[in-house]
């Protein structure tokens, strides 16, 4: 059976309007034009959808039974084609986001806020997880998109830099650091040392920027979220060494930070989808607004001056 859309709007016009002239010229044709269109129709489905006389057109049997058919049809493909508009206009959709819990904890919350005030229609599902979970999240399609540190000989995926921020060491207000102007990879060396687990991100730039000052990171406790390693630092056991976002968790009455230089070890953030693959309407939305000028708008951790001993 070969039926076009065209021979059922024919079909319908006829059928709602009771008239092949009225229905042509809704349609914009001739009327032997539309009435070719309902013969081609009646011809695919092998049955007569019309009695006509001099007076009026009248359904048959079959017609009335496929009048309401056909106009469902009609409303489900206007239905549809609208829902693709309001797709492509982002005024509706779903994005799926994995990022570690610290971003998600303190960079993604106010950029959230600000990409549903201007697509509220759009619901964002934030996977907050470790930082090692983000890319098989995304890898496996489970993620649109995910944010976070990654090394750069990643493969399968495509990167863009959303912003870089230096390590800080992060101490207990009134320490000795807190009168420094400038804090060095060999000052932290004196101190107990807290460092992230083996096997993040974070702890191999903690490693690099000791190795960068002629030195071997020895860290006195361990831990495999920033959240612990602040606890132990407001429990006085010791300097630690974290991204410079962490220090959004930290209570400024307490804990005092500072970058650590000599030299200075930054860490990327970026956002990474796919390769090869085409995001959704509204994950593509999702990512044009937060690599967007105006995404550099969005709050970021300022820097804080240590308190004072």
């Amino acid at each position: 059976m070969n039926v076009t859309l065209r021979q059922i709007q024919a079909f319908v016009l006829v059928a709602r309007l009771g008239s092949f002239t009225r229905a042509a010229q809704a349609m914009h044709l001739t009327q032997s034009a539309l009435s070719l269109l309902v013969r081609e129709f009646e011809g695919a489905i092998e049955s007569r959808l019309f009695d006509r006389t001099t007076r009026a057109v009248t359904l048959t049997v079959v017609g009335s039974d496929l009048f309401p058919r056909a106009e469902r049809i009609l409303a489900d493909l206007e239905s549809a084609i609208s829902g693709v508009d309001k797709l492509m206009a982002r005024e509706r959709g779903r994005v799926v986001v994995a990022a570690p819990l610290l971003l998600s904890s303190t960079y993604l919350p106010p950029l959230l806020a600000a990409f549903f005030a201007k697509y509220p229609g759009i619901e964002v599902v934030l996977q907050d997880t470790l930082p090692s979970q983000v890319l098989p999240l995304v890898r496996g399609g489970a993620a649109d998109v995910g944010i976070g540190t990654f090394a750069s000989d990643e493969v399968d995926v495509r990167r863009t830099l959303l912003f870089s921020e230096a390590m800080v060491a992060a101490f207990p207000v009134g320490h000795a650091f807190s009168r420094l102007q400038k804090l060095t990879w060999a000052d932290v060396a004196q101190e107990p040392v807290l460092a992230l687990s083996r096997g993040s991100v974070f702890r191999d730039l903690t490693e690099a920027g000791f190795a960068a000052a002629g030195l071997i990171l020895k860290p006195a406790r361990e831990a495999n979220y920033a959240g612990s390693l602040i606890g132990m630092v407001d429990a006085g056991l010791g300097v630690a060494i974290l991204p410079g976002y962490a220090v959004k968790l930290t209570d400024p009455a307490r804990i005092g930070w500072h970058r650590v230089e000599n030299p200075l070890i930054d860490r990327e953030v970026s956002l990474v989808q796919r390769a090869g693959v085409s995001l959704s309407p509204a994950a593509q939305g999702f990512v044009d607004f937060i690599v967007a000028p105006q995404a550099s708008q969005h709050p970021r951790p300022r820097r804080r001056r240590p308190a004072a001993s």
